[in-house]
């Protein structure tokens, strides 16, 4: 009798698993700072969810805060990760690598300025050999931007290459304001300001670096997103009333920015009022990084010839 309830049971379990449906999740990869506000809208908002609604698709959505785009390459490589926002730069040294992701549009411009408190330091030429400087990782826009200057004020774009400390935002502007004068950090809003007020200043602009205006942060994804076209004009659709969102309701960004990023909403007002921040979908500069890039071994010259934009109209 026993033998039979057992079997029974396990016949019960085998039956209750194999009549369990299996959700399926489009996971998007986003990383810090206020670059990436459109984001927390979009999710705050519900407007992803909506438009895959309206599609009939039952597909939940994970959001997931990333280090740096090594991390968001490599998650998609394994397939946990189906959407990313990552800057130019590192996004065009992995396609050129042969990743199979291309752009989807952009999100955000913004503010990339390297930070000190070194009162001896009036330029990047009065750098010193224990200077550190921190940013999310080599070949990040960051490093990209420095060694733009570098090679205006030295001569040799990879003067500083030798002086990096790859570190996230976060915990960079931790170091920074806890730690000596010779620890030096290339960041972003609203980080930037948070080390301004205690005791930084911009040693170097990141639009001075290259020279005019860049988009910051585009979103990527590979082949196999592109081509499930429902989830892809979800994305799309969801993207562009996000951004309707933001120039509509400017109390309503900042309320849900300021959950999001736990600043009061009189401090991200300022940040955000400056004009130095500012969201939209197209993308500039592009042509620019890959000539730099190209030039200083970075990227290879055949990345010319490969598509960047899943719709090419997006430039």
């Amino acid at each position: 009798m026993i033998t039979i309830i057992v079997i029974g049971l396990v016949f019960s379990i085998l039956l209750s698993g194999c009549g369990k449906k299996e959700e399926k999740t489009l996971s998007i990869g986003e990383q810090f700072g206020l670059a990436y506000a459109p984001l927390e809208i979009m999710k705050s908002k519900g407007f992803l969810e909506a438009a895959l609604q309206e599609r009939n698709l039952d597909i939940a959505v994970q959001w997931k805060k990333l280090g740096n785009t090594s991390a968001i390459r490599e998650s998609m490589l394994s397939g946990d990760l189906d959407i990313g926002f990552t800057a130019i730069p590192p996004f065009l040294i992995g396609r050129d690598k042969g990743m199979d992701w291309r752009i989807i549009a952009g999100i955000s411009k913004t503010s990339v300025s390297l930070v000190t408190k070194d009162p001896d330091l009036s330029s990047i030429s009065d750098l010193k050999d224990n200077h550190r400087i921190m940013l999310p990782q080599p070949g990040s826009i960051q490093h990209i931007l420095l060694m733009m200057a570098a090679e205006k004020a030295t001569g040799k774009a990879s003067a500083f290459d030798g002086q990096l400390l790859s570190m996230a935002h976060p915990d960079g502007v931790t170091a920074f304001i806890s730690g000596n004068e010779d620890l030096l950090h290339f960041t972003t809003p609203p980080y930037l300001q948070e080390e301004l007020e205690n005791g930084g200043r911009v040693l170097l602009d990141g639009r001075e670096s290259f020279g005019g205006d860049f988009t910051f942060i585009v979103g990527i994804c590979q082949d196999r997103v592109f081509k499930d076209t429902k989830v892809y004009e979800s994305f799309k659709e969801a993207l562009v009333k996000t951004m309707e969102y933001i120039e509509s309701d400017k109390d309503g960004t900042l309320r849900i920015l300021s959950e999001a990023y736990e600043y009061e909403t009189g401090e991200l007002e300022s940040y955000l009022g400056d004009g130095t921040t500012t969201f939209g979908t197209g993308v500039e500069g592009i042509d620019t990084f890959v000539e730099f890039m190209e030039r200083n071994g970075l990227i290879s010259s055949s990345l010319k010839g490969m598509e960047l934009f899943w719709e090419q109209d997006a430039k």
